[in-house]
């Protein structure tokens, strides 16, 4: 009982974030940008970028994953992380360039036109939708097996707590919930295994995970999957909501820090997550995989500290759900509603995102039903944004742009090789379709540009 309690008074405090931290600013700015006072420090950003960074696919879904096949995943995402480096390095000061931008179609629009605004938009609305989606479905498992709440009742007071604080108080809200978020997880999943290794022991813990969980030794099969995974994860480190919370702050220095910091304790951070699956496969090896995690939590830790451990884990979940929601509201109203039907009135465009917000929010739920590995959800709703949007778009941060008509092929090109890959190939092969899909846009992309450029040449000698 004290648990549901600990709970229900987190997702209030949530509430009450989104309604006393709403921007002050009217209209749809005011829904869809912060001040420049807010953004302000690195401790807002590194919460931001880590809370909503760390979803359900990865508290869960990398755990599903060391408990039911090896650790693999976890491999990806520890070696994909230098890519953040890179990005801070390279692309962020390049991308404040864009500050003052409300979505990844500004950019695009910029060097592509109306073109590039639709693509990119239709692009970053099917994936955040797909990662609410995922979101959802790990809510579900959180209320219905550890707090005995029945699944739709679950999914419905959590989401509709995410909905209510997202469409009255926008990204200004969002931020401040995810600085809650950051610290609540930050508590949470180190103690799901601290307590799981002093139940177990740490030399019995360490004797009785199989060396083919994590040996490149013992399974050469990992190999192979470790170069796939990571290969993939390579090409899902810019999606929407990073891009919006890397925009937030006018210096690009400010938000480097805040990605090298977020790095560190993303690196930690999968390593205790990686361990909650191994501890839930030594202690109740017989338990379904999607119920892993859950099951452990609900036998491992004590009453009163086990709804803190919940919150936590919402925190993960919620922190993601709300980031996407923002983005698809804000995209569907900035990339699409507001040209096509040229509505420029503030607080019209507010009113829009609000309705978007709640339908989304709901939509959402159904797509949920169809994956049972969250995981693998996130990695296949990343094939309609890395094949489609990265190319162009990184490219493009460094001058390097081809005609709207070659990458319309490329962006046709590199969602179609995901499609197939992902029909045909995909259980064939280690690679995942995100990966082969951003590849084939790259070398379009690359073709286009180089034959531009000897057109050019030749039509000057």
């Amino acid at each position: 009982m004290i648990d549901n309690i600990i709970v229900f008074a987190y997702l209030i405090a949530l509430l009450s974030i989104g309604i006393l931290q709403k921007s002050k600013q009217s209209g749809f700015k005011g829904f869809s940008r912060i001040s420049d006072k807010a953004s302000k420090g690195k401790l807002v950003l590194v919460a931001t970028i880590f809370a909503s960074s760390i979803g359900g696919g990865t508290t869960f879904g990398i755990a599903e994953k060391a408990f039911a096949e090896n650790i693999a995943y976890s491999y990806g995402l520890l070696f994909a992380i230098p890519i953040d480096i890179l990005i801070a390095i390279y692309i962020i000061p390049r991308l404040i360039k864009h500050y003052g931008a409300e979505s990844v179609g500004d950019i695009m629009s910029v060097y592509y036109g109306v073109p590039g605004r639709y693509i990119s938009g239709l692009s970053a609305i099917l994936v955040s939708v797909g990662l609410v989606a995922a979101q959802i479905s790990v809510s579900g498992r959180i209320f219905a097996y550890i707090l005995q709440v029945d699944y739709v009742w679950g999914v419905i007071l959590s989401y509709g707590i995410i909905v209510a604080y997202t469409t009255i108080g926008g990204l200004r809200s969002v931020l401040f919930a995810n600085q809650l978020q950051f610290f609540t997880i930050l508590v949470a999943i180190p103690v799901i295994t601290f307590f799981g290794l002093y139940q177990i022991g740490l030399d019995n813990f360490v004797n009785s995970v199989p060396l083919e969980k994590f040996s490149f030794a013992d399974n050469p099969n990992l190999i192979s999957t470790t170069i796939a995974a990571t290969l993939g994860f390579t090409v899902m480190n810019l999606f929407p909501t990073f891009i919006q919370r890397a925009l937030i702050n006018k210096d690009g220095a400010t938000t480097s820090k805040a990605i090298y910091i977020k790095s560190v304790i993303y690196a930690l951070f999968l390593v205790f997550i990686t361990l909650n699956g191994l501890i839930a496969f030594v202690k109740y090896p017989e338990v379904k995989a999607s119920l892993a995690l859950p099951y452990l939590i609900d036998h491992i830790i004590p009453v009163g500290i086990q709804g803190i451990v919940v919150v936590g884990l919402l925190a993960a979940v919620m922190s993601t759900a709300d980031s996407d929601l923002n983005i698809t509201s804000v995209t569907l109203v900035k990339d699409f509603l507001s040209p096509i039907f040229s509505i420029n009135n503030q607080q019209k465009l507010l009113l829009l995102a609000r309705i978007i917000n709640i339908i989304i929010g709901s939509l959402a739920i159904l797509i949920a039903l169809t994956f049972t590995r969250v995981v693998d959800l996130v990695i296949f709703i990343a094939g309609f944004w890395g094949p489609v949007v990265i190319t162009p778009l990184v490219l493009a941060l460094f001058d390097i742009v081809i005609s709207k008509k070659g990458m319309m092929c490329a962006c046709i090109a590199g969602i179609t090789s995901f499609i197939v890959w992902e029909k045909y190939f995909a259980a064939q092969y280690s690679f995942k379709g995100v990966f082969i899909g951003t590849m084939t846009n790259l070398i379009i992309f690359m073709l286009f540009y180089f034959w531009q450029k000897s057109s050019k040449i030749a039509s000057k000698q």
